[in-house]
């Protein structure tokens, strides 16, 4: 007797967009990051993974209980809305992030300048930029130990 034919489906628990990624691992029982990574690197070589995401979102069915039609549509017009604003929340944080170290470096920059004039201080640039270097990794390097701790 022959096996059941194995039907693939979009994810509807490990997805990021659409759920491809996600049905793709399942169904060959890969990692999704893999699978993930594969559609990137198609996308930033030739743009061909995202038109080949978008056609499988469309073409293939979500795990059962899917709508169909137009109804699909406005379905995945719907996730990726959603999924736009928590990645644009996303962005406007890291943005902020980027905003303020950068600030803070050229408050540091402009304020040893204004020293080095106002008091005639030899200040050796050699010796503050690698300074700067350290802590802004030390700033980074805490930021993502924050950002791994929200996600929990």
């Amino acid at each position: 007797m022959s096996e059941p034919i194995k039907k693939f489906y979009r994810s509807r628990t490990d997805r990021v967009i659409w759920g491809v990624c996600g049905g793709l691992a399942d169904y060959f029982k890969i990692d999704s990051v893999l699978v993930r990574i594969i559609f990137i690197l198609l996308a930033i070589s030739s743009g061909f993974g995202v038109l080949l995401y978008v056609i499988l979102a469309l073409v293939i069915p979500t795990e059962p209980g899917e709508k169909k039609g137009t109804e699909k549509v406005k379905e995945l017009a719907d996730e990726l809305s959603q999924s736009a604003k928590h990645l644009a929340g996303e962005i406007d944080k890291d943005q902020h992030r980027t905003r303020n170290i950068l600030g803070l470096i050229i408050l540091f920059i402009g304020v040893s300048l204004l020293l080095q004039q106002a008091f005639r201080l030899y200040i050796n640039w050699a010796l503050i930029y690698p300074f700067l270097v350290i802590i802004l990794g030390i700033y980074l390097i805490g930021s993502y130990g924050d950002n791994k701790n929200k996600e929990k």
